[in-house]
């Protein structure tokens, strides 16, 4: 699948090619409201994103210049959102020019009809965003976590930082294993003060004689004096 190099494209990074990634058997989901459609594969390597509709097709390749940006999440499975398939156009049809968007291209021949919208299971979802709009690539049973760093791969060594994944299972599970610390947080604050307070209380109360704690020292001196007096003095 890979494209002859374009000399005009920025020199790549030293060292090998990350592994061609195919997944194979998704479901995708354009925005311009055609309905969601059987792919055979999409495939990640150095000449760009390849999507094959049917099995023996020759692929739609998507440059990497034309990546805006990419995700990679978990699907939990269900009924697709509508808003997925025509966020903008409300169930219009848009038209999709083969010459600007080679993924769109291959939804072109494709008619939306009054459909209820398909039942996926659960996986992973690939999204594309191209200047055109983003497609999402539903996987039954895919890991995101497994999915998203070789994606990364191909889509930092093309586009450097800025091809840093915008939704990651790594960081959904960062974001959940700080809720729990950013609630308990605000109580051990409330917490350490509340001890700090007491602890300057009775430090206070100790140096004013009005209480005496032996391993805080002070006063065990002066009290011993009048005993020992008291004894010396004896009848």
């Amino acid at each position: 699948m890979s494209a002859p190099p374009d000399p005009a494209a920025p020199a790549l990074p030293p060292g090998p090619a990350p592994r061609p990634l195919t997944v194979t058997g998704l479901l995708l989901l354009d925005p311009h409201g055609h309905d969601p459609t059987p792919v055979e594969s999409i495939t990640f390597d150095d000449g760009g994103i390849g999507v094959v509709r049917t099995r023996g097709q020759a692929p739609r390749v998507l440059s990497w210049e034309s990546l805006v940006s990419h995700a990679v999440e978990p699907w939990a499975g269900g009924v697709i959102p509508e808003w997925w398939v025509a966020p903008e156009t409300h169930g219009q049809v848009a038209e999709v020019s083969p010459d600007t968007d080679a993924v769109g291209a291959i939804l072109a021949d494709a008619h939306r009809t009054d459909r209820s919208l398909p039942h996926a299971e659960a996986g992973a979802m690939i999204g594309i965003q191209t200047r055109t709009g983003t497609y999402r690539f539903l996987k039954p049973g895919g890991d995101p976590g497994g999915l998203a760093p070789r994606i990364a791969a191909f889509t930092v060594r093309h586009q450097g930082a800025a091809g840093v994944s915008t939704v990651t299972t790594v960081a959904a599970a960062r974001r959940g294993s700080r809720s729990g610390w950013a609630r308990v947080r605000p109580w051990l604050v409330v917490l350490l003060l509340a001890v700090l307070a007491a602890a300057v209380t009775v430090i206070l109360l100790q140096s004013a004689g009005v209480i005496h704690i032996p391993f805080l020292g002070g006063g065990a001196t002066g009290s011993a004096g009048p005993v020992r007096s008291a004894v010396a003095a004896g009848p």
